[in-house]
């Protein structure tokens, strides 16, 4: 068995190692998850997980093993990102299944999908009659994008000739009481103009609040630690009063009837 000290650092470098290949291996391979992306992230899983457990003297092949691994994930990606046509052998391509109101039978059936998983994915993007849409796509992750028809498509401020200035990002300049100068500079904004807006709304000190952005028109919003809100909501089961016969006013019409006996 283990010494747990050694469990432990072996542990250690295995998270290191696998945090250094995940920033290595870019954002998009694991926030948009393909096939491909998803069955390296389980063997990135297993050799990990052999790099902590297993006997120290196995322990340098697995470390070997995950960053092989990890090197050839970088260069298929690599190779992904300069030709097309390999990108689509690894990751797949979008494929149409609903073309104005009609399933296509035949590219569900390619991708051994059935009408059960396409109705319970159309559900999820609100959509309960296909027969509205333009085209549906189920694309290289696994999730369905949708075209409405131009009769189902919701109005926009554009079809309704209403201008409307954009608010811009808002950026935050205190987060958990903490003030973000650099993001305040950004906005041609200083301390002493933040002082000035938490004095307007009787707040003493930037500790006081959780969040706080500005947008492009200088408008600050702040949501504070201590948030006094009427009638704010308590979902918790903890603290529900417990309710018995006993505990209910019975109003004048809800009195006992006397001819019961």
């Amino acid at each position: 068995m283990l010494d747990a000290g050694i469990v432990f650092l072996q542990t250690l470098v295995s998270f290191v190692v696998l945090l250094f290949l995940t920033r290595l291996l870019g954002k998009q391979q694991w926030s948009q998850l393909t096939f491909y992306g998803y069955l390296n992230g389980i063997t990135f899983g297993s050799i990990a997980a052999n790099v902590a457990t297993d006997d120290l003297a196995n322990a340098p092949d697995h470390l070997i093993g995950l960053v092989s691994y990890g090197l050839l994930t970088l260069a298929v990606s690599r190779m992904a990102l300069k030709n097309r046509k390999f990108r689509k052998m690894v990751a797949g391509e979008p494929v149409v299944v609903i073309q104005d109101g009609n399933i296509l039978e035949d590219n569900l059936r390619e991708m051994n999908m059935n009408l059960d998983e396409l109705t319970m994915l159309l559900r999820a993007e609100n959509i309960f009659d296909y027969k509205e849409l333009e085209l549906a796509i189920i694309e290289q992750s696994g999730a369905l994008s949708v075209l409405k028809k131009p009769a189902y498509q919701g109005v926009t401020r554009k079809d309704l000739q209403i201008k409307e200035k954009s608010k811009g990002l808002a950026v935050e300049v205190i987060i958990d009481g903490q003030i973000i100068y650099e993001n305040l500079r950004a906005m041609d904004l200083d301390g002493r103009w933040l002082v000035e807006q938490l004095r307007q709304r009787k707040i003493a000190n930037a500790s006081q609040v959780c969040l706080a952005t500005v947008n492009k028109q200088q408008k600050l919003q702040i949501d504070l630690f201590d948030d006094v809100i009427p009638g704010q909501m308590d979902l918790s089961e903890e603290d529900t009063p417990k309710l018995s016969l006993d505990g209910i006013q019975l109003r004048s019409k809800d009195a006992p009837s006397k001819n019961l006996p």
